[in-house]
């Protein structure tokens, strides 16, 4: 799986949920595919997507969904006790692991020996891993519509950056303000 298609049904199941997603080329990619309220895009704050999607599971009982990649939950490997000390019910973290820092020249990452699906398995997390997309799409829409969450579904995919993305260089105030406006119309 590339992480455009991948991101893209990762969309089209959150499309009007709040849905956070990790820095640089995920969060280009999301935006080349759509630009939307729903999205928070955590721009220049690697590893925090997981623990924001926390936070708004925990004030809401809506879906959430947070996209991290394997570098930056590496990165913040705590949020795995916290998600799993808090249990919200109604939150779906997606891991899209390449093996890389696909925003940094590509270098490696831990997961590359590590697996993050036991990583996130032994914090006591339902975790489903999957590299096909068909599957992918049908564990997401079982985790969104649960009611006995936290989950998380480590998806691998290809270790390229999409070409011809351009950078995201929205202003993270209108970002935030886009966002804020969302959570206040659905609520």
């Amino acid at each position: 799986m590339n992480r455009l298609e991948t991101l893209g049904s990762i969309d089209e199941v959150f499309f009007n949920d709040p849905l956070v997603v990790n820095c640089g080329a995920t969060s280009r990619e999301l935006a080349s595919i759509r630009t939307a309220p729903n999205h928070l895009y955590m721009l220049d704050s690697m590893g925090l997507a997981a623990a924001v999607g926390l936070g708004l599971a925990l004030a809401s009982d809506r879906p959430v969904g947070a996209i991290e990649g394997d570098g930056s939950l590496l990165m913040g490997l705590s949020v795995l006790a916290s998600i799993a000390f808090h249990r919200p019910q109604a939150f779906t973290l997606i891991v899209l692991d390449n093996h890389i820092h696909a925003s940094a020249k590509s270098f490696p990452t831990q997961s590359a020996e590590v697996s993050i699906t036991e990583l996130c398995r032994g914090a006591g997390l339902e975790t489903r891993f999957t590299s096909d997309l068909q599957e992918l799409k049908s564990l997401l829409v079982t985790s969104r519509s649960s009611e006995d969450g936290p989950r998380v579904i480590v998806a691998e995919i290809e270790p390229q950056n999409a070409a011809g993305i351009p950078f995201l260089l929205t202003d993270p105030v209108v970002v935030k303000q886009g966002f804020e406006e969302f959570l206040k119309e659905e609520s």
